[in-house]
């Protein structure tokens, strides 16, 4: 047998096709929301109703097509491997995020530091019981929504967080990079990344963030983490429903 031979088992991946795997699925939620105007129609409504439904359902297709896409190379780089760890600290960082938010901890921090806080941006705050009528149209608004927050969103943003910048910070070859030798550059991204992406609840971001990092270097298992965050999405978004939390959202 020639020893250059490579075995059957052996997967060549391209190297394209591994960054792309983690960065596509994000970028596609981002540029539809950049493609996609949905400002309201009338005086008093939040978002046209309508034109919100097609984004929140174009995300959903358009994410799940790219994950059915990449998902060898996903897989090939993060084995599909979970345990109770994801479950337990998707619970707690629920409580944490909507104990940290309700008590407006951002605010009352600038505040005691005589920071303006007109600058903090707000959630869209849909409420779909005022914005869709009862039936079909509630409920589609509610199926599409919750696929993409508690199914969508957490795995395309833990790909690209945990797959992308936490590891591309420490080296050129990152996409070959486990999980557990990130290093405290790739945490520093971490935190970076939670605040520039929830700078309206960054108190909240930070605390989840690191508490989910925690748990990566714990157990090793990218896929806990994506249980975790879709745990903490699912409990988010029904605390949301059900307190009328729309802010939240």
């Amino acid at each position: 047998m020639n020893e250059n031979a490579k075995p059957r088992d052996v997967i060549e991946s391209d190297p394209w096709l591994s960054k792309a795997a983690m960065i596509i699925p994000l970028m596609l939620f981002f540029i539809l929301g950049m493609l996609v105007d949905t400002e309201p129609l009338v005086d008093g409504q939040t978002v046209n109703g309508t034109t919100y439904l097609g984004l929140v359902s174009a995300r959903v297709a358009l994410m799940a097509a790219a994950f059915a896409w990449f998902a060898r190379e996903i897989v090939r780089q993060f084995p599909l491997r979970i345990d109770h760890w994801g479950w337990s600290v998707g619970v707690i960082g629920a409580a944490l995020w909507i104990g940290i938010c309700e008590a407006g901890l951002e605010r009352k921090l600038l505040r005691t530091l005589s920071i303006s806080t007109d600058w903090l941006p707000a959630r869209e705050g849909v409420d779909p019981f005022l914005t869709y009528a009862a039936g079909a149209p509630l409920i589609g608004f509610l199926i599409a929504r919750f696929l993409l927050l508690a199914v969508c969103v957490p795995i395309a943003e833990e790909l690209f967080l945990r797959g992308f910048v936490m590891r591309s910070v420490e080296t050129e070859d990152w996409t070959a990079l486990p999980l557990l030798k990130i290093g405290r550059r790739g945490v520093v991204a971490a935190t970076v990344y939670a605040v520039a992406t929830h700078p309206g609840e960054f108190i909240a971001a930070i605390v989840w963030f690191s508490l989910v990092t925690w748990m990566m270097y714990r157990t090793g298992k990218f896929w806990n983490c994506v249980v975790a965050h879709a745990v903490t999405n699912l409990i988010l978004g029904l605390y949301v429903c059900w307190a009328g939390a729309w802010y939240l959202w």
